[in-house]
């Protein structure tokens, strides 16, 4: 399939279906996102204790923010780069959960695939990976 072909088919499932109010819904799924996020990974660098409230924040702001995404772009966004580095971050928060010790540095990943894949060109974070 050719590079063309790839970005209309991203854009045409994007010109489907419509949020009512996306870009507020979205500012503020993203603000309950970092707050909770930020929160989250500061407990775990400076060693303290965990406060369940800021890993509910982090998850379900995530998990409505991949639902939004997948109601405008349909499945086709699991596999653009956006959608493939929300899937890490999502393994990489599991693993978190398991492997003590490496939590920081599992954080650090997740950060940083957070930072590209809402900061990167749209045409690399709509690029279809496979």
């Amino acid at each position: 399939m050719e590079e063309a072909d790839k970005m209309t088919e991203i854009e045409s499932t994007k010109q489907k279906r419509r949020i009512l109010f996306d870009q507020p819904v979205k500012m503020v799924l993203l603000f309950f996102h970092f707050m909770g996020f930020s929160g989250w990974f500061g407990c775990v660098v400076t060693g303290s204790e965990v406060w369940i409230l800021f890993s509910i924040m982090t998850t379900l702001s995530g998990v409505l923010l991949a639902i939004r995404e997948l109601y405008k772009d349909g499945f086709i966004w699991l596999a653009v780069t956006e959608g493939s580095l929300t899937l890490l971050k999502a393994a990489l928060l599991a693993m978190a959960a398991v492997l003590k010790g490496y939590e920081v540095s599992l954080f650090t990943v997740v950060m940083l695939c957070g930072l590209l894949s809402s900061h990167l060109p749209k045409e690399i974070r709509e690029r279809r990976l496979f």
